[in-house]
């Protein structure tokens, strides 16, 4: 491997981590992409945009029906429907020597056949950019608004509101990456800001969405040494605060809290064809109020991309985060998730992509709060789908998504089936 090339994988690592981690430093620190073997002449069936100055612009539109057997993820009393999703996008990417910029934007419209209250649009804009002061040193960043919702039946959602819980997410980064002949070091800022929107259709009793509009700060430092070419170690340091807009919620508590981390692991390149990031260390979270305490615990993860054949793609993940929580008598809850992605070229113009996970939620239980029960929720995901392309701006192909979760919470079990078939167009 080159200089040159070293270089270039080191910013790449540098940039995909920056949008790895908008939430937790704990997740998987590192998302291999090493260039993939460019296909023969004659045979890309990859978009080329439309050139404007320095920059390409690649719009799309998609178009994509879906059968759901169980819209509402319920145990008991199933519906199903039909829901037409409409997906326009435009992403401008800049093509220079040096540096990096990239806009983007997206919207996501579902339309149900006979539930309309279920329908929801999302939408996200945004860039992110990196500015190469040296061939081994730059600053990155990037900012991103979005509009999303919920999915019923995914952690942290009530299966009583009458309508799609749906919030915004303004998501902001800022980082520095250098590398000194075998040491690197990297600092990185991350700011989440979550404003959920009134729910007017909910029970009484169910989960205020004021309650839940916060702030969440992350502050990161790594060092990193390669002790042997494209084998590196490293140890980083974390800090997190998340800030309430309600200092005191409906039910009296005071979720605000401080955290930190430290992490250790190791980033190993087998020469291109596999590559795997592997860190474990110990994490603690902080809460104001006394009675939810604090949650504390090791965690760890890992990151891998296996290119044993040209057309086959495997990349395994492990991570384990403390994610926030205002479910009574709960402090927050422990997140662990196994997964694997495998992406299948079959042709040039038939793409495979699978994927499969298994997620463990372990609440912890408040101090001093009414209700002795505690709650564990484990969700299994399967999807497959397949891509093909008549010509490089067309492409069409089924889809299959398989979700449960089980739980020890009586009627909180489910699961669904989802079948598709989309379409679209791409320059």
């Amino acid at each position: 491997m080159t200089n040159t090339t070293r270089i270039s994988v080191a910013a790449l690592i540098a940039s995909s981590l920056a949008v790895g981690i908008w939430a937790e430093t704990a997740q998987a620190q590192f998302q291999p992409r090493p260039p993939r073997p460019e296909p023969r002449e004659g045979e890309s069936y990859e978009p080329i945009g439309l050139p404007v100055g320095g920059f390409r612009l690649y719009p799309a539109f998609e178009i994509a029906e879906y059968y759901d057997t169980n819209i509402f993820a319920t145990k008991n009393r199933e519906q199903d429907d039909l829901i037409t999703v409409f997906r326009p996008s435009l992403n401008l990417r800049s093509n220079w020597n040096n540096h990096m910029l990239n806009l983007f934007a997206s919207a996501t419209a579902g339309v149900y056949a006979d539930h309309g209250s279920e329908n929801y649009e999302d939408i996200r804009a945004g860039f992110d950019g990196r500015i190469d002061i040296q061939r081994n040193w730059n600053v990155y960043g990037g900012l991103q608004f979005s509009k999303l919702h919920t999915e019923r039946g995914e952690p942290e959602t009530e299966t009583s509101f009458r309508t799609p819980n749906e919030y915004t997410l303004l998501e902001g980064k800022l980082g520095y990456y250098q590398k000194f002949n075998r040491f690197s070091v990297r600092a990185e800022g991350l700011i989440n800001d979550l404003t959920y929107i009134n729910n007017k259709g909910a029970a009484p009793g169910t989960i205020a969405n004021r309650d839940r509009d916060r702030i969440e700060y992350t502050e990161t430092l790594r060092l990193g040494y390669e002790f042997i070419e494209r084998y590196e170690i490293w140890v980083q340091g974390g800090l997190n605060q998340r800030v309430y807009d309600r200092r005191v919620d409906r039910a009296g508590f005071e979720r605000s809290s401080n955290g930190w981390e430290v992490v250790g692991g190791a980033t190993i390149d087998f020469g291109g064809i596999t590559q795997v990031e592997f860190f474990a260390g110990y994490r603690e979270q902080d809460y104001d109020d006394a009675r939810l305490g604090t949650i504390r615990g090791p965690i760890f993860g890992l990151a891998g991309y296996w290119n044993p054949l040209v057309t086959v793609v495997v990349r395994p993940y492990v991570k384990r985060t403390i994610e926030e929580t205002i479910l009574l008598p709960f402090t927050g809850y422990w997140s662990t998730v196994f997964g694997i992605d495998v992406d299948y070229d079959f042709r040039p113009n038939i793409k495979v992509t699978a994927s499969a996970s298994y997620s463990m939620l372990d609440y912890k239980k408040a101090r001093g709060v009414p209700g002795t029960f505690s709650r564990d929720d484990d969700y299994m995901r399967f999807s497959v789908g397949v891509r093909y392309q008549p010509t490089e701006n067309f492409y069409l192909g089924p889809s299959y998504r398989y979700i449960s979760r089980s739980s020890n919470i009586g009627g909180a079990d489910y699961g669904r089936h989802v079948f598709g078939l989309r379409g679209g167009v791409q320059l």
